[in-house]
């Protein structure tokens, strides 16, 4: 259940000095894992408790609410990765060329992370 092994490359070609070379090319492999925006979560619960007054300073709020949303993407990020190089590994390959990752928040469906590739069979050279 590991994807360790895999290797990403953002190019679309290995330079021949890399000291790689492609054996075979699979296509076109792509992942996306969606979660729930915490600002979303903060607002509406925010908005709950209107009757409550908050003895937390406005920096604070702000703060924790970065932090949360830095944790979100980290775990995103990670995720996302690893069941897209699952994805690789079943289809034979090894490697991803034009490697690509991108976030969008999009409102009421949350967070999403997406990436994207070409799944490739590399090897050393000599």
């Amino acid at each position: 259940d590991s994807s360790a092994g895999v290797q990403l490359f953002p190019f679309s070609r290995l330079d021949p000095a890399s000291g790689y070379s492609v054996i075979h090319v699979f296509g076109f492999v792509e992942e996306l894992v969606v979660a729930d925006d915490p600002e979303e979560e903060r607002s509406r619960l925010k908005y709950e408790s209107l009757k409550n007054v908050s003895h937390t300073l406005p920096n604070q709020q702000a703060r924790g609410s970065n932090e949360t949303r830095q944790n979100l993407l980290y775990l995103l990020d990670s995720s996302v990765r690893r069941r897209m190089c699952k994805k690789v590994l079943e289809m034979g390959g090894n490697a991803v060329l034009g490697y690509h990752q991108n976030f969008d928040v999009e409102g009421d469906s949350g967070t999403v992370a997406r990436t994207y590739g070409t799944c490739v069979l590399i090897t050393r050279t000599a």
